[in-house]
């Protein structure tokens, strides 16, 4: 007889172990980006949350690219309009850290990583969206939460949502 799989039981994030993570600018995020590779190459590179190191980088890669080309769905009225008198300012001109444990609504799905991704596909994707940054190509799409940000506010918004899922990934030794 046989035992059907069983699903892996989701990581509490907020308590889980993590990296202390801020990046000042997307040099220090690229910087990060080659120990990560260093690691994933070695075959020491681990996650402590739920999502394998290509997932993270592939959820990071989509918020990136939605952010210069656009997202397909936005969060319901009430919610935009809350999240804005609440949590703007906080995301994009402060330099405290998001906290872990946020579950994306359905609404966002798009932003979920691809099943089945890899580390090195995720990571591919990742950098090609960074690089973007690094060029000067400004993010000008509005949030589907917040509404317009300016491109400062986008790579404040961006910088911190980075170190908070790349702070789950440890290089190892």
């Amino acid at each position: 007889m046989s035992q059907a799989a069983q699903a892996p039981t989701p990581v509490d994030t907020k308590t889980a172990e993590r990296r202390d993570l801020q990046f000042k600018d997307f040099t220090d995020v690229e910087a990060d980006l080659d120990l990560l590779e260093q690691a994933m190459q070695a075959g020491t590179l681990t996650s402590t949350g739920n999502w394998s190191p290509g997932e993270n980088f592939d959820h990071l890669a989509k918020f990136l690219e939605f952010a210069y080309d656009g997202f397909p769905s936005k969060a319901p009225p009430p919610v935009r309009w809350i999240a804005r008198m609440m949590f703007k300012n906080k995301a994009t001109h402060t330099e405290e850290p998001f906290p872990a444990g946020f579950k994306l609504p359905k609404q966002a799905s798009a932003l979920l990583p691809r099943e089945g991704v890899t580390d090195q596909e995720g990571l591919a994707y990742l950098r090609s969206q960074v690089s973007r940054v690094l060029q000067g190509e400004q993010m000008t799409q509005p949030s589907p939460l917040l509404g317009q940000l300016t491109p400062e506010e986008w790579v404040t918004l961006q910088r911190k949502h980075m170190a908070l899922h790349l702070s789950f990934l440890h290089p190892g030794s």
